[in-house]
């Protein structure tokens, strides 16, 4: 018996669980009231279901009878078995002589009642109502147990539909046999596809994203079915709407004989939690190149710095003992070569970990173009010579072009690219074009290095403004370098809002090329800046200078600059001393370290200037190898003029005392 009521009455019965408990209380009402036969229906308005038979060999032989002449809702229970109507429907359905009706049990808008029935007629017909109300009570009892069934049957499912929207977790079947698919809403909220779409089994695959995500759930899906064996995979899809979303998706197979009938398994949304691991996974990646470009660092600038070290104590041992004028001026010049090779990696290191850590922040000024690279080109000329190479300098400037910019960054691209050029060239030229272009909004200054090297290889390219990755012909190149250098170069190109570009072609020669956004300014600050040149007038201005520092040999250093002009400088090893020494003479120009014992550089020129030990021209230059933004602007505010880094230029030097001496000289001529 498959016949059951109608599911949009919320009262599913399925006859076929529960018919044998109807047939139990069937036959014991036939016993109890000595009838043949017993029936249990369903009663619509349309038709009549038998639910349940006591004898199955006597009639009705239809499980769908007629519907009763008369509107049973009309009529009460009692009247039934009298009226005439109902007594022709059961001599005709029934075969029923007489025959006992139960009261009517209400089941949503239906009705189920008990029909006991004789096919022979007995003249003396009479039965027990009390036992008839006896037994219409173990039928609803019956029914109340199989109505709570159904009712939790229906909560649990209602529960199950919520905990799919809870988790994001749908389910999904797929009938191999009937070649069906079967999604639960909860599958299809999470396609974002209407709660009415019907998921066709030749598409529904094309809901994972095209390539390797479509690829290995067809390849699950197939191996399950050959073997039985249940997956579990982590896969995108891109839903109806077009969002791309992570999913874990779990199926199993049913196997009968051999072969696969079915699939089944869950659909879960997993995309905040597989968006989150990504993103953490990358991070722990950000984290482990960060420690490894740390180490590579270190062991890089171990590496490189023993050789600039090395030429630049024995240079200094070999003169200890030389006598010849010559020779130990040339060796003089080889350990000064050493030293700034030295100072050009330690500068590396300290750009590149300023510029990694975002602290690096541009010092636009005005400044003359033209002059800049001029004294860039006096520089590298003598390089040039050296490797008897051509330097070629096309400046399609004016000569009082005065642009706004970071002169000092913008030099040191320059320089950085002329280093790298004269590195890896050994004959033929270098040339380098510096020229202005009308732009849309602002001019730009177009820089272009060009030399006849032997070139880079596609794998030198692709990593060439990587840290630390250098090509096969430049590594194989003594005192190669860091590696950092045109990543520098990279990042202070894009820092300036610029582009940087190359070509390269190996045994024939590379080119870079470089577009810096610049404002023009009528400023005209003069040449200072760019010219150390002192003239015999100026050098017969007496100055008074003190310098100080804790460390004696940074003394020396600086009062031996000084000493080749003539001037002769007071020393303090403190800024307690100095400030003592400044009460007792009236200086010029104070050289002052920063970080100093007993009194520091910066609260000893507090001092100085609150008491005004200085007259109003004087100047403090802080000499520092702290050279970040934070001890600059310190400086600043504690009334310094200017900030030479250690080790000290004798250019920057020279350009100090010449401000000092300019100063003193308008003082004088008042």
């Amino acid at each position: 018996m498959s016949q059951q009521f109608d599911s949009k009455e919320q009262y599913p019965i399925s006859v076929s669980s529960t018919v044998l408990n109807f047939e139990k209380v069937l036959k014991s009402g036939c016993d109890i009231l000595s009838m043949q036969q017993g029936l249990l229906l369903h009663v619509t308005g349309e038709h009549i279901d038998v639910i349940a038979k006591a004898a199955a060999s006597l009639a009705p032989n239809k499980y769908l009878l007629p519907p009763f002449p008369v509107d049973i809702d009309s009529l009460p229970s009692s009247q039934l078995e009298s009226c005439a109507e109902v007594k022709l429907w059961a001599k005709q359905n029934l075969s029923a002589k007489d025959f006992i009706i139960g009261r009517i049990h209400r089941v949503g808008h239906y009705h189920v009642v008990l029909i006991l029935a004789n096919s022979i007629e007995d003249v003396d017909f009479s039965y027990d109502k009390g036992k008839l109300s006896l037994l219409d009570n173990w039928l609803e009892s019956v029914l109340q147990k199989e109505r709570g069934a159904d009712d939790n049957s229906l909560k649990h499912a209602e529960l199950f539909e919520k905990l799919q929207s809870v988790a994001n977790i749908g389910v999904w079947e797929v009938d191999i046999v009937e070649n069906a698919l079967f999604w639960s809403s909860q599958t299809r909220v999470i396609h974002e596809v209407p709660q009415n779409y019907a998921p066709e089994l030749g598409s529904a695959i094309e809901f994972y994203k095209e390539g390797a995500d479509r690829d290995e759930i067809t390849r699950l899906v197939n191996h399950a079915i050959e073997t039985g064996e249940p997956w579990s995979a982590t896969l995108q899809i891109i839903t109806a709407k077009g969002k791309p979303i992570w999913i874990e998706n779990h199926g199993m197979a049913e196997m009968f004989e051999g072969q696969c009938v079915r699939l089944f398994g869950t659909f879960q949304n997993v995309d905040k939690s597989v968006k989150l691991r990504l993103e953490l996974e990358a991070r722990q990646k950000e984290v482990e190149a960060a420690f490894n470009e740390r180490g590579n660092l270190l062991s890089r600038i171990s590496h490189e710095l023993r050789t600039p070290l090395n030429g630049i104590t024995g240079m200094l041992q070999a003169i200890k003992f030389e006598q010849r004028v010559n020779i130990r001026e040339r060796k003089t010049d080889l350990a000064l070569k050493s030293a700034d090779r030295l100072l050009l990696l330690i500068d590396d290191v300290l750009d590149y970990t300023e510029i990694s850590s975002g602290e690096l922040t541009l010092k636009k000024n005005d400044f003359c173009v033209r002059a800049m690279a001029e004294e860039l080109i006096d520089v590298f000329k003598p390089l040039c010579k050296e490797k008897s190479l051509r330097l070629y300098a096309a400046l399609s400037l004016p000569k009082n072009t005065y642009i706004n910019g970071d002169a000092n960054r913008i030099g040191q691209i320059i320089s950085k690219l002329l280093h790298n050029a004269i590195k890896f060239t050994s004959r033929g030229h270098i040339s380098i074009q510096l020229t202005l272009r009308e732009a849309l909004t602002e001019p730009n200054l177009l820089i272009s290095i060009e030399d006849t090297g032997e070139g880079m290889d596609e794998a030198t390219k692709t990593s060439l403004f990587t840290p630390f990755i250098q090509g096969q012909t430049q590594s194989a190149i003594k005192g190669s370098g860091t590696g950092l250098g045109l990543s520098i170069v990279k990042q202070l190109v894009e820092k300036m809002d610029g582009e940087i570009d190359f070509r390269s072609e190996m045994h024939v020669g590379t080119n870079f090329d470089i577009v810096l956004p610049v404002t023009l300014t009528d400023v005209k600050q003069g040449l200072l800046d760019h010219d150390d040149a002192l003239s015999s007038s100026l050098l017969s201005i007496p100055l008074s200078i003190l310098v100080v520092d804790d460390n004696d040999i940074n003394r020396i250093v600086l009062t031996s600059m000084l000493e080749r002009y003539n001037f002769i400088a007071d020393e303090a090893e403190d800024g307690e001393v100095a400030i003592q020494k400044a009460r007792e003479k009236d200086y010029d120009l104070i050289f002052m370290d920063c970080a100093m014992p007993v009194l520091d550089g910066v609260s000893a020129t507090q001092v100085i200037l609150e008491e005004g030990l200085m007259h109003s021209q004087g100047s403090i230059v802080a000499v520092t190898a702290n050279t970040s933004e934070e001890d600059r602007e310190v400086c600043r505010e504690a009334g310094m003029s200017a900030f030479l880094c250690k080790p000290v230029d004798q250019r920057k030097v020279t350009l100090e005392l010449k401000k000092a001496l300019l100063s003193k000289s308008h003082e004088i001529h008042k």
